[in-house]
């Protein structure tokens, strides 16, 4: 082993696979930023997020979702490599030397493992870090995202049933002329229909520390309350008035999030739910380690064979892994498959469907052979 690993063609073989890897690794990198800066600059643009944290909510998004491009690129970086090999005779040289596939194994292994330790990084630590901050920043861009809009002439709600309107604002943040709308809700009591307006000639308004509440200061005012439709309004004038108001909740909506959980809370958890999300990190791991070494015989070529004719197989057998794996999470968060289960059938399936797909073309040899 210690001659394979440390012989020249090894070397050769090595450098080769790990700068295809590379190569693609990059593109598809580049495709992934190009792809988020573009969602997350729209969100931008329509005042969802404020743009201070564009380029920190890209880079959570590409760090969260690099870890389903190294797999793929460690794939078709072998196949690419070990096809130039195979199209270039450089195979069929050194295989006349005595060289046998142990080499090519050896040198797609080294890099199988430095990418499967990178997807376990990615998605043990660093992925459920960047959900988490990342769930942090749209909570928060949710609770601001009232004030953020603000701008004089139009009408804002700030959530609650609650409206604001103002002509003008100075540089410090003051509002002048001030129209201000809420509806009156009591604790366990139900909605009445009464609601409150105010004029007032300047306000202020401020979010505390926590996001959970704005507080707005009017000045110099008049405040109606009353129901619509009816005669029945109290009137009253103020000199300061301050009212608060609860800002919309921070949580984007559905059901609990499982990929923000730490592994030791997946483990603890019995919702299924955690489970596949456990198995699905796993899973991110053992999908690099069967697709580096299934790449190798894929890429097999024979004689006058293009140099890219195996990556179509590649990709194919790529199609058909992801999806496996997102059938087989389905069923777990259903609880339609046994615990012990997992998805480790789907890694089974795909790697005696990589062998078939390395037989096929000597079975047909072989049937030609028959009829022959």
């Amino acid at each position: 082993m210690s001659a394979v690993v440390g012989g020249i063609f090894f070397r050769h073989v090595l450098r080769e696979i790990a700068a295809a890897f590379v190569v693609v690794a990059l593109v598809l990198l580049v495709l992934l930023v190009t792809n988020q800066l573009a969602f997350v600059l729209s969100r931008a643009a329509d005042g969802q997020i404020p743009s201070s944290v564009v380029l920190e909510l890209v880079w959570l998004s590409v760090s969260e979702n690099s870890v389903t491009i190294l797999p793929i690129a460690l794939l078709l970086g072998v196949i690419v490599a070990l096809g130039r090999l195979y199209h270039d005779s450089e195979m069929a040289a050194a295989q006349a030397c005595g060289v046998g596939p142990a080499t090519l194994y050896a040198s797609a292994g080294v890099v199988t493992l430095f990418t499967a330790g990178i997807c376990a990084w990615i998605a043990f630590s660093a992925g459920p870090d960047a959900a988490r901050r990342t769930y942090e920043i749209r909570g928060e861009a949710m609770r601001t995202a009232a004030t953020r809009g603000l701008a004089p002439g139009q009408f804002r709600s700030l959530g609650s049933g609650t409206v604001l309107y103002f002509r003008q604002q100075d540089d410090d943040g003051t509002l002048h002329d001030v129209f201000f709308q809420r509806r009156i809700l009591s604790p366990g009591q139900p909605d009445t229909g009464r609601i409150e307006v105010v004029l007032a000639a300047s306000a202020r308004y401020s979010l505390s520390a926590d996001g959970n509440l704005y507080t707005v200061e009017l000045q110099d005012g008049q405040r109606h309350e009353g129901i619509p439709g009816q005669g029945a309004w109290r009137t009253m004038k103020f000199r300061r008035q301050t009212v608060p108001v609860r800002t919309p909740e921070a949580g984007v909506g559905g059901l609990e999030r499982v990929d923000v959980k730490s592994n030791s809370e997946l483990l603890a958890s019995p919702d299924p739910r955690a489970r596949a999300e456990y198995h699905w990190r796993i899973a991110t791991v053992a999908i690099s380690l069967v697709v580096g070494m299934l790449a190798v015989p894929i890429a097999r070529l024979r004689p006058r064979r293009g140099r890219y004719t195996r990556v179509v197989w590649g990709i194919l057998l790529y199609a058909i892994y992801a999806n496996l794996l997102i059938a087989g999470r389905t069923f777990i968060e259903q609880d339609s498959v046994p615990k012990w289960l997992g998805l480790w059938w789907v890694h089974g399936l795909v790697a005696v469907l990589g062998i078939i797909i390395v037989k096929l073309p000597s079975f047909g040899d072989w049937l030609n052979r028959r009829r022959a």
